[in-house]
């Protein structure tokens, strides 16, 4: 679809790929009976690494060894699915954000840049990148 890879192009363009990485190559693993798992490509749409998300998420205490700032990349897999699982969407860590185009807005520290790429865009590019991250 012509729309979602516009919005894929968009995504990638904003630098949100960088922390939710498009493709990611499982590892090995030992256990005879998991080898199927072993070297795929999956799509998960992260790195699952903690990030510093900035003041406004920050929650202002300690998870092991993270601080209030930071947070693990959410997956985006199944996005699109959210709200008709669950009869709502209710985003991030805390299910403040009810819409994508609000968590997005939500995200600061390391993702600042990319997100005032996104508050930049012209509407009809934010509907492409919004299209694309519905369709995962």
């Amino acid at each position: 679809d012509k729309i979602i890879k516009k919005g894929k192009q968009l995504f990638l363009k904003t630098g949100c790929g960088k922390c939710h990485l498009p493709k990611v190559t499982t590892g090995l693993n030992l256990e005879k009976k998991l080898y199927f798992l072993n070297n795929q490509t999956i799509q998960p749409y992260t790195d699952l690494l903690l990030h510093d998300m900035g003041e406004g998420l920050a929650e202002f205490t300690n998870e092991g060894n993270a601080n209030g700032n930071e947070w693990r990349t959410a997956p985006l897999w199944g996005l699109g699915l959210i709200e008709k699982v669950n009869g709502s969407l209710r985003l991030l860590h805390d299910g403040r954000a009810r819409s994508i185009e609000e968590a997005i807005i939500w995200h600061g520290g390391e993702a600042e840049k990319s997100r005032n790429k996104f508050i930049n865009m012209p509407k009809h590019k934010r509907k492409l990148l919004i299209s694309f991250l519905k369709s995962l």
